[in-house]
């Protein structure tokens, strides 16, 4: 009945009938790409005025880096009457690229230029150097301290580094916590092996059987059943035992020869430095 009605509400044309093109649903115009972004634009300009300019300023380093500086900053322009206004006078300088007195002037700016950026990275250096003495502990490049980092369980023989690093701190966190994780499992393993044979055993003492009279579910270590019905537990507990013994033998480790002797090279360079400290104190106090 619902039907019906729709199809009775729906309007019918004529065969012959055309819709207007003014009751058409008009298209939706794709968007234009903006000229930034035109390869009629992008491609020229590269080619035809950037390019051109760092390679006619090749001898003049200074005013190459100016450029590559002005160009970078003048990246993000979206304004066509500024960006028409940057790309004029870019062109002008290309043109003027030939003259001689072009020539002289591109010389004593680059003279000057030299200055402001020999001063620029001076003062660069001195920045990073400051942040270099001021940046925290954590971050400076690990050292040799002239110790042993002992093997234990979740690390093998090691040199002791200060700072240490963030990758042997989390190796050794890591293999903490999937030991204890690896612990409770095989608790928890162990004891559904030790209920399924209670289990077993209780069933086979009141003489229950399968199908057929006998006790296939029941199966032990016998020729029957050669996996037995506690293999996949007793293969899990077998697997994490192996694990625990190779804990036991990266505990067990020694140091090589190699190790003993960069640990030795590092601990004679320590007593050496805290030897010189002691002497500077000592002529100190004694002026």
């Amino acid at each position: 009945m619902s039907s019906r009605i729709r199809h009775t509400l729906r309007p019918l044309l004529p065969s012959q009938a055309v819709v207007p093109s003014s009751a058409r649903r008009p298209r939706l115009a794709l968007p234009a790409v903006p000229f930034f972004r035109d390869p009629a634009h992008t491609i020229p300009t590269k080619w035809s005025l950037f390019r051109p300019l760092l390679r006619d300023s090749k001898y003049f380093p200074a005013v190459q880096r100016e450029l590559r500086t002005l160009w970078k900053a003048k990246k993000g322009l979206t304004s066509v009457p500024r960006v028409r206004s940057f790309l004029e006078d870019q062109y002008k300088l290309l043109s003027k690229k030939d003259t001689s007195s072009a020539q002289d002037e591109v010389a004593q700016l680059n003279s000057r230029l030299q200055e402001k950026y020999d001063q620029l990275d001076v003062k660069a250096r001195l920045v990073a150097a400051n942040y270099e003495d001021k940046r925290p502990e954590s971050t400076k490049q690990p050292r040799l301290t002239g110790a042993f980092h002992r093997p234990t369980l979740f690390n093998p023989p090691l040199p002791r580094l200060k700072p240490q690093p963030i990758s042997i701190s989390m190796m050794i966190h890591n293999r903490l916590r999937a030991r204890e994780r690896r612990m409770e499992r095989r608790r928890a393993y162990a004891s559904y092996l030790n209920d399924m044979k209670l289990e077993t055993s209780f069933w086979r003492e009141i003489g229950a059987s399968g199908e057929g009279g006998q006790s296939d579910w029941t199966r032990g270590k016998d020729s029957r059943s050669p996996g037995s019905w506690d293999k996949i537990l007793r293969d899990e507990i077998e697997v994490m035992d192996g694990r625990f013994q190779k804990e036991n033998r990266r505990a067990e480790m020694v140091f090589d020869n190699h190790s003993m002797e960069r640990v030795g090279k590092a601990r004679k360079r320590r007593d050496d430095w805290w030897k010189d400290q002691q002497d500077q104190a000592r002529n100190k106090s004694k002026g």
